[in-house]
C-alpha cells in the first residue's frame, strides 16, 4: 500500500554516541540520494545552536570518512537545532516552527525508553503527531510488561501503523543473507532441522568497552542492549519457517511466529559477567552489578527445532570484534570409513560483522590408502560495497512509510517474554579480564565441545 512520504525529519538524541557513529553518515547518504529533501531538525537538551550541531555532524562524517563538501553544504542548509525540556511541553512548540510547512514529520528518537512516552506526548502537544511517524530506538522498554504498557501509552498519541520499533540488525545485509541463503539453496534447507542439526551458536564479541555510553549502558546491560533484540532477531532468521508468500511483510510475520516459540530462558541457562575495571568508568555506579557479558542457552519449542540448543554469547572488552553464527550439524560414523572417531561435524558459519561471508566445513580424504581424512573449509565471500548501510536503509524506509523491516509489537513482546524471569532473578556477574573471552563460568551453559572463538582472519 502506498503511503505519503514524511516531509520533515526530527532527530532526538542528535548529540549522542549513536548519532556520531551511525546516524549522521546515514542521513548524509539519504540526502545525497535525494531521499531527505526536507527540513532536518536536531534536538537536544542543551541550547548549543545550529552552528554547533552542524559542526558535530561534520566531525562525525570526517571520522567515518563519509564527508563530501558539496553534499554536506546542501545538507547543512536544511539542518537546524532546537533545545527542549522533556518536562516542559511548551519547549516543543519551537519544533513546530522549525519544520515550517511540513505536515507529515517523522521523529526519530535515539533516547532511553523511559523518555519515549514524554516525547510522544510533547510532540502531540505541539501538533506534530497527526499524520506523523515515530521511530523508536531499541531497547523498547525493559521487560514484556513495560513493553505492553509502553505501546498502549503511545497509542494515545500515535496509532500502531505510525510506530516504528527499530532494530538495525534487521537492516544488515549479512543478517538478511541468512534468509536468502536458506531460501535459495534447498539442498541445505532440507537439512535445516532437528534431525540433522546438533546446535546453533552465535557469538557477538567487541574488543572495546562502553565508549562514552556508560550512563546509558549501566541502566541496560548486555542482555537488554544486544541479546533481547539484535541476537534474538538473528536467531529468528536462522530458525524461522520460510513463509509461503513473498515479500518482507511475510518474513516479518515469520520472525514473530518463531519468537513466540522460543522457550523462556531459565536462570540456570544464563551466565553474566562484568569486565574488570567497568565500575571505574565515569557514569557507572561504584557498586554496579550490570553485566557487560552474557552467555546463555535457549531452546525453541517447535517440531523443527525441539531439543536443539541455541547458544548465544556476547560481551564488551573481549579478544576481538566479530560476530559469527554457526550451525553445527550432527556428526556420524560410517562403516566405509577407517577413522577411529566420527568425521568432524559439518558446519555453516555466517559472518555477520565486520564483513559478509559464509563458510562450509566439510571433510576431505587424506592422501593414501586408508579411508581417513580431515576437515576443510570452503569460504564464500561477498563484498558489501554498494549495499545500503542498515540505518540508511531503515530510516529511508520509515520516511517512505514502510515498516516491513521493523520489529512488530508482538515480536518485541515475545522477545522480552523470553528473558523476563532470568532478568528478574538475582545472579552473580562474574569478573573477567579485558581481552579474554569472558568468565570461565560461561562454559557451564556453552557447547559440550566448548565455545567456538572466531578469528578475524577466517569466517
Amino acid at each position: 500500500m502506498n503511503t505519503p512520504r514524511s516531509d520533515a525529519f526530527i532527530f532526538f538524541g542528535a548529540t549522542g554516541d549513536l548519532a556520531t557513529k551511525q546516524i549522521w553518515p546515514a542521513l548524509l547518504a539519504l540526502s545525497k540520494a535525494g531521499r531527505l529533501d526536507m527540513p532536518i531538525v536536531a534536538v537536544g537538551r542543551k541550547d548549543i545552536g545550529s552552528d554547533a550541531i552542524r559542526a558535530k555532524a561534520k566531525k562525525s562524517l570526517d571520522e567515518s570518512k563519509t564527508f563530501e563538501a558539496d553534499a554536506f553544504e546542501q545538507f547543512s542548509k536544511r539542518l537546524s537545532y532546537v533545545a527542549v525540556d522533556y518536562d516542559d511541553p511548551s519547549t516543543f512548540d519551537a519544533l513546530k516552527v522549525a519544520v515550517g510547512q511540513a505536515r507529515r514529520p517523522l521523529s526519530y528518537v535515539a533516547l532511553p525508553p523511559d523518555v519515549f512516552e514524554k516525547v510522544a506526548a510533547n510532540l502531540a502537544h505541539a501538533g506534530l503527531a497527526s499524520d506523523a511517524r515515530l521511530v523508536l530506538e531499541k531497547p523498547f522498554a525493559h521487560d514484556s510488561e513495560s513493553a505492553k504498557a509502553l505501546s498502549e501509552a503511545l497509542y494515545a498519541f500515535f496509532p500502531e501503523q505510525a510506530l516504528f520499533r527499530i532494530d538495525h540488525y534487521l537492516g544488515k545485509e549479512q543478517v538478511e543473507n541468512i534468509v536468502y541463503f536458506r531460501a535459495a539453496n534447498p539442498l541445505f534447507e532440507a537439512a535445516w532441522n532437528r534431525e540433522h542439526v546438533a546446535s546453533v551458536e552465535i557469538t557477538m564479541a567487541e574488543n572495546f568497552g562502553v565508549k562514552g555510553r556508560a550512563e546509558f549502558y549501566d541502566a541496560v546491560g548486555a542482555i537488554r542492549d544486544v541479546v533481547q533484540n539484535h541476537l534474538l532477531e538473528a536467531v529468528a532468521c536462522l530458525a524461522l519457517d520460510l513463509p509461503e508468500e513473498g515479500g518482507h511483510a511475510a518474513l516479518r510475520g515469520a520472525r514473530t511466529r518463531l519468537l513466540s516459540q522460543v522457550s523462556e530462558l531459565s536462570h540456570e541457562s544464563l551466565v553474566r559477567g562484568q569486565v574488570r575495571g567497568y565500575r571505574d568508568e565515569p557514569g557507572v555506579a561504584k557498586d554496579s552489578s550490570t553485566e557487560t557479558f552474557a552467555a546463555l542457552r535457549l531452546f525453541i519449542d517447535s517440531p523443527r527445532w525441539a531439543g536443539v540448543p541455541f547458544y548465544i554469547r556476547t560481551g564488551k572488552s573481549l579478544a576481538v570484534s566479530i560476530t559469527d553464527a554457526t550451525v553445527r550439524f550432527k556428526a556420524a560414523a560410517h562403516p566405509v570409513l577407517d577413522d577411529r572417531e566420527p568425521a568432524a561435524a559439518n558446519t555453516f558459519r555466517f559472518r555477520l560483522s565486520p564483513d559478509n561471508a559464509i563458510a562450509l566445513v566439510a571433510n576431505v580424504k587424506s592422501p593414501g590408502e586408508a579411508m581417513i581424512g580431515e576437515p576443510g573449509e570452503l569460504v564464500l565471500r561477498r563484498s558489501s560495497a554498494g549495499a545500503l548501510k542498515p540505518y540508511e536503509r531503515l530510516l529511508g524506509d520509515a520516511i517512505d512509510g514502510d515498516a516491513s523491516m521493523y520489529a512488530e509489537r508482538g515480536a518485541v513482546e515475545e522477545s522480552w517474554r523470553v528473558f523476563d524471569a532470568a532478568l528478574k532473578a538475582d545472579s552473580t556477574a562474574y569478573i573477567y579480564e579485558e581481552g579474554s573471552w569472558g568468565p570461565e563460568e560461561a562454559n557451564r551453559v556453552g557447547p559440550e565441545t566448548g565455545w567456538a572463538n572466531p578469528a578475524p582472519s577466517a569466517p
